[in-house]
């Protein structure tokens, strides 16, 4: 089985670039009293472009270019609504490859936000929340990822949100996104 997994594994180039989308599964968290509020998971998009530098063998760098959306499904008896949030991300990652064909990454990531809607689920009403979210999100990014044939990538990584999305306008205490995001890469630049 390990060796059917290596020969189906490529090496990256040292300087590479492409295309990636994917799907993210989010969610919002707070630590204030509003923790006991019903928050099922939202699933929605992610799709951009990518490039990474190899610094040495087993180290890179990789800046990432991402429209990704985000947001809740709040499952409350008296709030039965989604936030569906919609970023223009930048993550920023170190990439350490301990084994040839795949790499674990973690680093910064920056999201300005693009639109924010909220859908009634009862009504089907749909409004535009924006001034209810801050404009800059910052979160940390975690995943691993695997370079399959045919200058393919697989990408699982997890999104931690660092500060509030919301702000004080209708939100009474602060709620951070977070996320679990798939996506699936295609490399333009780069022979191997």
């Amino acid at each position: 089985m390990s060796l059917f997994i290596a020969m189906s594994l490529t090496a990256q180039p040292k300087i590479g670039a492409g295309v990636k989308g994917g799907v993210n599964f989010a969610t919002q968290v707070t630590t204030g009293t509003g923790e006991g509020v019903g928050v099922k998971s939202l699933i929605g998009f992610n799709a951009g472009v990518y490039g990474n530098i190899f610094i040495l063998d087993f180290l890179a760098v990789q800046p990432e270019l991402l429209v990704s959306s985000r947001g809740s499904d709040w499952d409350d008896p008296y709030y039965n609504v989604k936030d569906k949030l919609t970023y223009i991300d930048l993550p920023l990652l170190v990439k350490f490859q301990p084994v040839k064909y795949v790499n674990i990454h973690a680093g910064p990531q920056f999201g300005m936000l693009l639109s924010a809607k909220q859908e009634d689920d009862d009504s089907g009403d749909i409004s535009d929340i924006k001034d209810w979210y801050n404009a800059m999100d910052i979160g940390i990014v975690l995943g691993a990822e695997a370079n399959l044939p045919f200058k393919v990538n697989l990408t699982v990584r997890y999104v931690i949100g660092l500060v509030s999305a919301t702000n004080d306008v209708e939100y009474i205490e602060p709620w951070r996104n977070n996320f679990l995001q798939v996506s699936l890469g295609y490399r333009i630049i780069g022979d191997r």
